[in-house]
């Protein structure tokens, strides 16, 4: 690729470098970057005097920038349930919306290797799954230079196909179960309903079920098999203290009704006192997440990483949580 300072009369074909103020019939226009100099534009710009312009003429061996990241973005998605929609290019850049509420999904490592291919591409995302709006830019596909290498193109095409999507939300039958003592107050379980309501309504979960129990074995038993039998599909269970040991009351009254308990633990702060279980009736699994104190509060914490995933249908394994720890410090 050329890239430089010529004399206007031999521009045809270049690609403008910045963008420019000329007249046009007496009018004061500006010809934006990245625009393409055409017969028109070049007697234009002869018009107006200008005797050099720069700019970027392409070889045959490559592609313009709008073209580039056009065709990447049209393989990134290829799958119609991908729920991602493209933006029109513009300046070398094609974003990727989201058509849905849900989250981000794509493996880190095929994202590092297209980026790896070469530095003329670089393609930013949302953080894997994230929480994203409808409508929300999740990814930008950037040419750097006006033109890219046909090669370097092609090899990113072919490791691109289907590296995003976006799982949405589900609706889901939810039930919360609040445990007290005698020193419990009113306001606190008021306060975990509004705030666990608000949590679930970003989701489009606008409804759920609400129990309170003591704080004992066969209080929360019996709650616990209510909330099975009215066909619940996530479980939230507060204790009036936060689970710290899976001998715990909440974690033994799981056991006692056949639940298996899955996780006590998450590298994430605040979080990392979570617990996940699981209640299977016939050919259903119903989640059970014993709520860490954190989840009092309407900031973004663990819980929310692992509902976001529950809510679409994902399942979760150690080494996903694990993995958490990275960037786990909220």
């Amino acid at each position: 690729m050329f890239f430089g300072e010529v004399k206007t009369g031999s521009s045809l074909g270049g690609i403008l470098s910045s963008s420019i103020e000329i007249y046009k019939d007496k009018n004061k226009i500006k010809i934006s970057k990245g625009t393409v100099i055409n017969k028109n534009l070049l007697d234009l710009l002869l018009l107006n005097n200008v005797e050099s312009i720069k700019c970027a003429k392409l070889d045959d061996d490559e592609i313009d920038e709008n073209s580039a990241v056009h065709k990447i973005s049209k393989k990134i998605i290829t799958t119609k349930k991908s729920n991602i929609k493209t933006q029109e290019p513009k300046n070398g850049r094609c974003n990727l919306v989201s058509s849905v509420d849900g989250i981000i999904i794509f493996q880190p490592n095929q994202l590092l290797s297209i980026n790896s291919v070469t530095n003329d591409i670089g393609i930013a995302s949302l953080r894997a799954y994230s929480k994203v709006k409808k409508n929300q830019v999740v990814a930008s596909i950037k040419a750097i230079p006006f033109g890219i290498k046909k090669h370097n193109l092609q090899d990113i095409m072919n490791i691109c196909e289907d590296c995003f999507k976006i799982s949405p939300f589900q609706k889901k039958n939810i039930h919360l179960i609040q445990t007290t003592n005698e020193n419990t107050r009113t306001k606190i379980l008021e306060k975990t309903l509004e705030v666990t309501k608000d949590r679930l309504s970003s989701c489009g979960i606008n409804k759920i079920n609400e129990k309170k129990c003591s704080h004992e074995i066969k209080s929360i038993c019996e709650q616990l098999k209510k909330s099975v039998n009215e066909d619940a599909d996530i479980i939230l269970i507060f204790g009036t203290s936060a689970i710290s040991d899976i001998n715990d009351i909440i974690p033994q009254s799981i056991i006692q009704i056949n639940g298996t308990i899955l996780r006590l633990g998450m590298p994430v702060e605040p979080g990392n006192l979570i617990l996940l279980a699981d209640i299977k009736i016939s050919n259903k699994h119903i989640s059970i997440i014993g709520m860490p104190g954190c989840a009092r509060s309407k900031k973004e914490n663990g819980v929310d990483w692992i509902l976001w995933r529950k809510l679409c249908d994902l399942k979760i394994s150690s080494e996903d949580i694990n993995d958490m720890g990275n960037g786990g410090l909220l």
